[in-house]
């Protein structure tokens, strides 16, 4: 427990409130919840809210021109519907937990919301859970696989400082999903599509070339073979492309088996963009072992502070 918790906890004169509102419904959680915010801001004046305001940094608007913004994210969004993939328009709000019920983030670095919901925090889990809603629903199939892609403005929690780091920032996201079909077959041309189209657009639209940090991971039970046959590919699709390993970190548990760090490089400067790898989000939900699934993605506001 907390500090901040025990203190409020103390306070209010009962350590098992908490226990008491988790025996709640959702729905009954959620009426009493929206009823004490209703008599919070009937507290409020229009100076308050100037002040919060002035105090928060999650509603303070960004420094990147909103016009090179936009064009960045039809750039992106052409490109990849010419490589056939399908583009979504996602909400600016996810299901509550969408995150962290994958093992992906913290709850307390994602800003929840009430009805059910939390503030988008990563459209790659969002698009995930829609493949998957589909795919359960059989209005889609993923043999051949899916390739879904999406630009949208992300909100995380955790304060982080420096150039290229926001409380709220762009992201496009590539989200494919396939069928194992032996040998690893799938997760290779999963790989191949993604840096492919990484390779390309960096080259045609930024004058820039793309080198790649993969770096292993655990989640497969033939780690070194799968590692070795992922670094394979690479190397044969993208013989030209500058490869580099990092094997620290190998029990991190958000990807599986590989991750791919993406890096923009001109005749200047190297900046990492972005990064990707296979995760198990659509196998935990459709209870599937067959399920596979690579996301990745580059962040938005970064790009356009490198292109300055």
């Amino acid at each position: 427990m907390s500090t901040i918790l025990d203190r409020i906890l103390v306070q209010i004169g009962d350590q098992k409130i908490i226990d008491k509102l988790l025996s709640l419904s959702k729905a009954d959680l959620n009426s009493l919840l929206l009823e004490l915010f209703e008599k919070q801001t009937d507290k409020f004046t229009p100076v308050d809210v100037l002040k919060a305001y002035q105090v928060n940094r999650f509603s303070t608007p960004s420094d990147i021109d909103p016009a090179k913004f936009h064009a960045l994210e039809t750039q992106l969004l052409t490109a990849a519907q010419k490589m056939d993939m399908q583009t979504v328009l996602l909400s600016p709000s996810a299901p509550f937990g969408s995150c962290s019920v994958f093992g992906c983030v913290d709850q307390y670095n994602v800003v929840s919301a009430l009805r059910g919901t939390e503030t988008l925090s990563d459209p790659s889990n969002m698009m995930a859970i829609i493949i998957a809603d589909r795919l359960k629903r059989k209005t889609e199939s993923n043999t051949p696989p899916l390739h879904y892609a999406t630009t949208a403005r992300a909100v995380r929690a955790q304060a982080l400082s420096g150039k290229g780091f926001f409380a709220h920032f762009g992201l496009f996201c590539m989200v494919s999903s396939g069928k194992d079909i032996g040998s690893y077959a799938c997760e290779k041309e999963l790989l191949k599509k993604h840096l492919n189209f990484y390779k390309e657009l960096l080259q045609e639209h930024f004058n820039a070339k793309l080198s790649i940090v993969l770096r292993k991971r655990g989640g497969y039970t033939d780690g070194d073979g799968f590692f070795d046959k992922m670094t394979t590919v690479v190397q044969t699709a993208f013989p030209d492309t500058p490869l580099s390993f990092d094997y620290d970190d190998v029990d991190n548990k958000y990807y599986q088996g590989i991750n791919f760090q993406i890096y923009m490089e001109t005749e200047h400067e190297k900046m990492m963009i972005g990064d990707g790898g296979f995760v198990d989000w659509i196998c935990q939900m459709l209870g599937s072992k067959k399920e596979r699934c690579l996301i990745s993605g580059i962040g938005l506001d970064r790009l356009l502070l490198f292109s300055e």
